[in-house]
């Protein structure tokens, strides 16, 4: 008993130590997102439409187990991407290159505000020089690192530095949306999200420039679910029954939306380091 009180506390401590936005969607959605991708490929990328879905299910989830242990603040920040930082929409102050941003606004800043879209594209090149060298083993588990980061990239709360309502009133937010609402309810989600077909293959090169896109979505649509939060806690408690059946009519299409495009999403870079390993 001893043993696992430490072991729970050295997890609650690091809990604690992650940087904001640091968990997204939820474990089970995260793996839905990997096995859901590996359908889009099958066909046409079967080195990771035909891996194990375990194995995809399990690789999905490292980013915010495995991988956040390890590797602490320096993982934290490759999950999120605070888009309102840089300015009001579109964002025109913010360069796409991440060398030109650390230019602009310095390296400290840059990744404390996040990294998401410039480390997912390193992790999409190293997925197709995986697969160029015929490692497959190794690239099923990068595949999986990298639909994590797509689907956090689709995540709304994930796009802005309000990303749990801290600057609002309404600080919760964030584990609302995505353990009380979308987690608790996972399969009505992926149902309705189970029905969006393939998109055009993302290259590596281009990775960066569909994940800022992917962000830039998520953010016109953060202040919609932090709408639906308020609306959803009028004339009673938040948290309660009343609360979360509002929350979720006002949400259910939208989200479900999202965890679709996290798929497709990740499907397309996957498919582009497919081809690009050919």
């Amino acid at each position: 008993m001893r043993v696992w009180r430490r072991v729970l506390t050295a997890v609650a401590l690091a809990a604690l130590a992650m940087p904001q936005g640091a968990a997204a969607w939820g474990l089970g959605a995260h793996r839905w997102v990997a096995i859901r991708a590996a359908e889009l490929v099958r066909e046409s990328c079967p080195a990771l439409g035909a891996a194990p879905r375990s194995v995809l299910g399990d690789a999905a989830v490292e980013p915010d187990t495995v991988l956040k242990r390890r590797d602490g603040r320096r993982e934290g920040v490759r999950h999120y991407f605070n888009l309102d930082y840089y300015g009001p929409p579109p964002f025109r102050a913010l360069p796409r290159d991440r060398r030109a941003a650390e230019a602009r606004f310095g390296r400290k800043t840059v990744e404390r505000e996040g990294t998401l879209p410039w480390h997912a594209a390193e992790v999409a090149r190293h997925l197709r020089d995986e697969l160029r060298r015929g490692d497959v083993a190794a690239a099923r588990v990068t595949a999986g690192h990298l639909a994590h980061y797509a689907a956090d990239a689709t995540m709304p709360l994930h796009a802005t530095a309000n990303f749990d309502g801290q600057e609002t009133g309404q600080r919760g937010v964030h584990r609302r949306i995505e353990a009380e609402l979308v987690g608790a309810d996972l399969d009505e989600y992926t149902r309705r999200a189970w029905k969006v077909g393939p998109r055009r293959p993302i290259a590596p090169e281009n990775a960066a420039g569909a994940l800022f896109a992917a962000l830039e979505q998520s953010y016109d649509r953060a202040r919609l679910v932090l709408a639906a939060d308020r609306n959803a806690a009028r004339g009673t408690k938040v948290g309660s029954r009343l609360y979360y059946r509002r929350l979720h009519a006002d949400l259910v299409e939208m989200m479900s939306e999202q965890l679709a495009a996290a798929a497709v999403l990740a499907a397309a870079l996957w498919q582009g380091a497919c081809d690009g390993a050919r």
